[in-house]
């Protein structure tokens, strides 16, 4: 009897420690698929950041390209105005003069998912910073580009006062606009260029540090070491 309850104790024993190990294995497992499902998720993630990136950094290539052929418009328009020609010529060429407003709309809608879902936890922690930073760069382009747009529209509106709107408005009626009122409107039309000029300058300078950033983001998010 003693032999046969030494021999059950043991199988018992086993068969416990038997359960035990498959529970511990299967826990093993689950956590395996969970991390794994972790790691496909977070990749899905970190390459959608990197087209964003790539969608963006195109984006402002594009506008400085822009921006440096109308502010070679506008300084070619300074350099006749300095000539000292008539005001009649000045009103003629400023008109002729391409000068257009240009606005950013950053290209991160993926890091703004992460961070309203929760899932910026996906990311580490220096990989979240370098886009942090990148965002915060791309929210002072914006609020810039739109006090200089703001001041630019303004300049317009207080000009068209002067020779009125549309630019063969007095002769449509039949009246010529004095002197006084056509330098007012070279006056502003004037200062809307500078703006403008100065609209160009905050995109190259300010989109060149962006597309710094993006691609130090993407080595990051690529896992590359970067070179400081």
């Amino acid at each position: 009897m003693e032999n046969k309850k030494g021999r059950y104790l043991k199988y018992a024993i086993g068969e416990i420690l038997l359960v035990m190990v498959g529970i511990l294995l299967a826990l093993q497992v689950n956590n395996w698929n969970e991390e794994r499902k972790t790691k496909i998720k977070s990749q899905v993630y970190i390459d959608q950041i990197i087209n964003d990136l790539v969608k963006d950094t195109l984006n402002i290539n594009e506008l400085i390209i822009k921006t440096e052929t109308d502010s070679a418009n506008i300084s070619n328009y300074l350099s006749f105005f300095n000539q000292g020609n008539t005001i009649d010529k000045l009103i003629d060429s400023s008109k002729n003069t391409e000068s257009y407003f240009y606005r950013y709309f950053p290209v991160n809608h993926t890091f703004l998912d992460m961070k309203t879902s929760g899932n910026s936890n996906l990311l580490t922690s220096k990989q979240r910073n370098i886009l942090i930073q990148l965002e915060s760069e791309q929210e002072q382009l914006v609020i810039i580009i739109e006090k200089v747009v703001s001041k630019s529209i303004a300049e317009g509106v207080e000009k068209d006062k002067y020779l009125g709107y549309p630019d063969d408005f007095y002769q449509k009626i039949g009246r010529s606009a004095n002197e006084n009122n056509k330098i007012n409107w070279l006056i502003h039309q004037n200062l809307k260029f500078k703006n403008n000029f100065e609209l160009y300058h905050f995109i190259k300078i300010r989109g060149k540090r962006i597309k710094k950033m993006s691609g130090k983001a993407i080595e990051i998010l690529t896992g590359e070491q970067t070179n400081d």
